[in-house]
């Protein structure tokens, strides 16, 4: 007979699952984990259990177990785009940011999921490989910005994608080409899918590594004179629609809502389309403004903006 382990909130993971988890290679387990501190944010509660795969192979053990016990699959990344709920996470949460190897072959990177945007344009930008500039202080991962086709500066991730090995529903290991077709605005084939990126194979091309750092620092500083790096936030909360006839920003700032504040959650006065955290905001206070911004927004327009960043666990 399976027992459930005693979390206090039911959630069905059981001493096997948690036994099973622990016996994988490479993977890390901890129970309680504070999902805050993984959070752009940086509000939301715990987790009651945080999975840390360290391998391609490791993920594809975690995923595989957690299909066969039927649970949900909850991936976090490195916690941009989410706002995680005050009352956290029931179950399991795979936190992808131990995957996070970046190796150099050629013109081509090779990078975890788990790897950290920024990083990956320095690795490049160190060897002299132009083509990802635009990741410089792109909050989050690799696998974020696989799965949500990110895009900065007039690049995006289709651009520079072509191969993966990708983690199935059922937790098998396998290989996916792609084509600039295979995306649109903001969306890659993952969407689809469901499958999960462990490891992206980018496609750059040498340049000199003065003028690539230039680039970089350029997009850094739109950043800082955009405010995006002023106050904890979860990137761009809204995707820009064609329907508006503007970026949703200025959709958001001509709705009258620049400066509009649930406690210390805030619509940026500098960038309309950035939700911020004053310091000591909760995510019902982040989540009241967002919602907020929708209703006023479908009310003065008709048009009802969709949402970049998701919510994740109970609030």
């Amino acid at each position: 007979m399976t027992h459930k382990v005693d979390t206090g909130v039911g959630a069905g993971v059981t001493v096997q699952l948690v036994d099973g988890l622990r016996a994988l290679a490479d993977v890390r387990v901890e129970q309680d984990l504070a999902l805050a501190p993984l959070s752009t944010y940086g509000v939301g509660g715990a987790a009651d259990w945080g999975v840390f795969p360290r391998t391609a192979e490791a993920l594809s053990g975690v995923v595989r177990l957690l299909a066969e016990a039927g649970l949900p699959l909850q991936v976090l990344g490195r916690g941009s785009n989410v706002l995680i709920g005050d009352k956290g996470v029931r179950g399991v949460v795979v936190v992808l940011r131990d995957l996070a190897g970046i190796e150099v072959q050629g013109e081509r990177l090779w990078v975890g999921a788990g790897a950290d945007c920024t990083d990956v344009a320095a690795a490049a930008q160190g060897a002299a490989l132009s083509g990802v500039e635009f990741f410089h202080r792109l909050p989050g991962s690799v696998g974020g910005a696989a799965f949500m086709n990110a895009r900065a500066f007039d690049q995006e991730m289709s651009q520079i994608w072509r191969w993966a090995r990708v983690v199935t529903r059922a937790g098998d290991l396998e290989e996916r080409r792609y084509a600039p077709g295979d995306f649109s605005y903001k969306r890659s084939p993952l969407q689809g899918s469901g499958e999960i990126a462990a490891q992206v194979e980018l496609h750059l091309s040498f340049g000199d590594p003065d003028e690539i750092r230039r680039r970089m620092d350029h997009n850094e500083q739109r950043r800082r004179d955009n405010g995006e790096m002023d106050h904890p936030s979860c990137g761009c909360v809204f995707k820009n629609d064609r329907a508006f006839g503007a970026p949703s920003g200025l959709v958001v700032d001509r709705a009258g809502l620049k400066g509009y504040r649930v406690g210390d959650a805030q619509v940026s006065p500098r960038h309309a389309n950035f939700v911020i955290n004053l310091g000591q905001a909760t995510a019902a206070d982040l989540r009241a403004v967002i919602e907020h911004v929708e209703r006023t927004v479908e009310e003065e327009t008709g048009h009802r903006m969709e949402r970049e960043v998701r919510f994740v666990g109970e609030f």
